[in-house]
This record gives structure tokens, sequence and C-alpha cells, in this order.
């Protein structure tokens, strides 16, 4: 997803110096941002879903969770009495300082979204309300990379263009990855 959306590319690791090193350790974790050195990224047991790596690839990015943003309050409720105690910090509200969000839009749909019962002390409870209510059931998607991740992330890359025009394609339907083929020569595609 990374080569499609964007210009990052991961490559197995051959000695350089700073990297990523993904293991399996309890939880799915990563630190945000570039650290010096070895980086863990951890995708433990029950993380081993693609929207849960793809969330973790892009905290080592340098992407926070969209609760964090500085404006989440014009966007999200927070209910710090429904939140697991010990795990408040998971809701903590970055500082500009901290965070930028590039000039892009606060994002319901973002991969980088806690959903709506995230680290709920009781079943049933919310620990995040969405000012909107259409979102109360979409946010915390685990699906793929929203239109805003992806835009954030090329900002903060200065992505252009992506590295892979597309995932596959395969000449096994009559209209393949958008190309035709012409009825007056089969040879042809275009």
């Amino acid at each position: 997803m990374f080569r499609l959306k964007s210009c990052i590319d991961f490559v197995p690791w051959t000695g350089e110096q700073d990297y990523i090193s993904v293991v399996k350790a309890d939880g799915c974790w990563s630190s945000v941002g570039k650290q010096r050195g070895r980086q863990e990224l951890s995708i433990g047991t029950g993380c081993d879903d693609i929207a849960i790596v793809e969330h973790e690839l892009l905290h080592a990015l340098g992407i926070w969770h969209e609760q964090s943003r500085t404006d989440r309050d014009n966007y999200v409720t927070i209910q710090w009495l429904n939140i697991e105690e010990g795990k408040e910090y998971n809701f903590k509200k970055n500082t500009l300082q901290e965070s930028d969000s590039l000039n892009v839009p606060y994002d319901n749909l973002s991969l980088m979204h806690y959903s709506s019962k995230a680290f709920q002390k009781a079943p049933g409870l919310n620990t995040i309300i969405p000012k909107d209510p259409h979102f109360m059931d979409i946010i915390g998607q685990r699906l793929d990379i929203s239109e805003l991740d992806r835009v954030q992330l090329n900002r903060m890359y200065r992505c252009t263009s992506s590295l892979a025009l597309l995932d596959r394609c395969t000449f096994d339907h009559p209209t393949i990855c958008g190309m035709e083929q012409i009825t007056t020569d089969d040879a042809d595609w275009h």
C-alpha cells in the first residue's frame, strides 16, 4: 500500500545505521517518527492484520493518532471517565510542537483514529464520541489508509507520485487496469 499511495518503500535491512526492526512483542506498537539506530515496531499476537501493520508503520513514519491532534476537541469528545485506568495516555492531546497535521483536515476515516470504544473500562462504554454522529461507527476503521492519511504522509515526505502505478495487473479480463483491447485488432491494448 505504501508503494501504491506514496513514495515510501520498505526494503530489507542491509546494515543501515537507522532502521525499523519488526518484532513480535506484547501488543501492537511503534515509536512515532524516526528514531536513531534500531527502531522496534511490534506486531504481537492479534496484530497481524494488514491495516494494523499499516497503522504501526504510519507511526514509525511520523504520523500520530488522529484523536491526538491539537484541534481534536472540535471534532470529537473524549469520555475520560469511560477509559480503562492507566490507559488515559492513549488519549493525550499533542501540542503544536509535538506534531503537525500539515494543514490536512481532521479525518474521522483515518486509519490512525481510535474507535469509539477504544480502551473502554466496561463493555458498551464509548471513550470517543464524534461531534458528527454519522462517524460513530466509522471511526477506528481498520480497512486501509484513508485518502487524508495518504495526503498527510505525502506532504510529510514531499511525495509527488507513488512508486507503483498499480498493485497488480492481469490480462484475464476484458478491461485490464483501465486498458481495453481494441475490438478491431486482438493484438493491441490501449
